[in-house]
């Protein structure tokens, strides 16, 4: 095949911490640069998913966006960590759509403008407190939990926390909670992402790209553990419910 599979120790612990327990609920994926306008947001097709979307901020000033489409009543959260590694920065957001105030300084009505949006309201990050999900580490910095008040398209507007900065942060937007085999192969490229250096040097490998050999190894052992866990979990409930030789009846 020509691939050079490599495994990366640390990036198989973290991924094998995931497959061993559901703690990958928030579903782990990485977006690519390019959704810095409007036009070019990156669409969350199921907003109701939760998600841990790792994403950079390449360029000072730059906003990154995401785009998707809810109900009056459905559950509206969005918060934002950073990775507790190299690259990792703090972000603050705009929330953008029907029903929300109206922007309350000339920034969020400039987003809300550019959107064609009615409302906006913003979150400034707050807290900093670590968490480890799934074996990697978070720095968290807050977010906002509510529900759509109105049908509609909603927005939301992603930017550095400190003016100028740039690097890594993860926005994990949504409520529904849920594990299967499309997570193994998200973490893996979150793992890379993690992993990856920043500020980048010449010939270094793009932090949002997972399509190496270690994470094809790192995916292939975490689903064989998957799978091993499942079989051996299966084995076990047979035994327990099969009767002891002194328990069967005697003709």
């Amino acid at each position: 095949m020509g691939m050079n599979i490599r495994v990366s120790i640390a990036g198989a612990s973290l991924l094998l911490a995931v497959a061993a327990a559901p703690v990958a609920a928030h579903a782990p994926m990485v977006v690519e640069p390019g959704n810095e306008s409007p036009a070019t947001a990156f669409v969350l097709e199921d907003p109701t998913l939760s998600r841990a979307i790792g994403a950079t901020l390449d360029a000072p000033g730059e906003i990154d966006w995401y785009r998707m489409e809810l109900q009056a009543g459905d559950a509206l959260v969005v918060e934002v960590t950073a990775p507790d590694a190299a690259g990792g920065i703090a972000t603050s957001f705009t929330l953008l759509g029907p029903g929300l105030p109206a922007p309350a300084d000339g920034a969020a009505a400039t987003l809300a403008t550019a959107a064609g949006a009615a409302g906006a309201e913003v979150h400034e990050a707050e807290g900093g407190e670590r968490e480890v999900h799934g074996g990697l580490g978070f720095i968290a910095w807050g977010g906002v939990r509510t529900t759509a008040p109105e049908d509609g398209t909603y927005w939301i507007a992603v930017r550095a926390a400190e003016d100028g900065a740039t690097g890594k942060y993860v926005l994990a937007p949504g409520v529904r909670e849920e594990f299967g085999p499309e997570a193994v192969g998200g973490m893996a490229d979150l793992v890379t992402f993690f992993d990856a250096p920043w500020p980048q040097g010449p010939g270094d490998p793009a932090p949002t790209s997972g399509a190496d050999g270690t994470v094809v190894a790192v995916v292939l052992i975490a689903m064989g553990l998957v799978v091993g866990g499942v079989l051996v979990a299966g084995l076990r409930r047979r035994s327990s419910h099969r009767p002891a030789s002194s328990d069967v009846l005697q003709p």
